[in-house]
């Protein structure tokens, strides 16, 4: 299940290592929120966004509180095989 956002496009590396940390948050029943990925990958919050805008549309990942402060994040079914590709 090769997507270009994991392996060829701009940005791809900073997407592998989101989606690796969201599996790694959910491993230890952890809450995942942007600026935790943002701290711990040291990007930008801006940035971090931009990424997750980009794997939500391709149903990578999910917000389980649409519009809620912070939004707490999920992969999908989908954004867990991706992950586990990586891992």
């Amino acid at each position: 299940m090769k997507s270009v956002l994991f392996y060829w496009s701009k940005g791809a590396e900073s997407r592998r290592r989101i989606i690796l940390l969201m599996l790694k948050c959910e491993q230890k029943n952890q809450p995942c929120f942007v600026s935790a990925l943002s701290r711990k990958l040291k990007l930008s919050h801006v940035a971090i966004l931009r990424h997750l805008d980009l794997m939500e549309e391709d149903g990578y990942v999910e917000v389980l509180n649409p519009g809620g402060k912070p939004a707490f994040l999920a992969l999908t079914e989908t954004g867990k095989t991706v992950a586990n590709e990586f891992s």
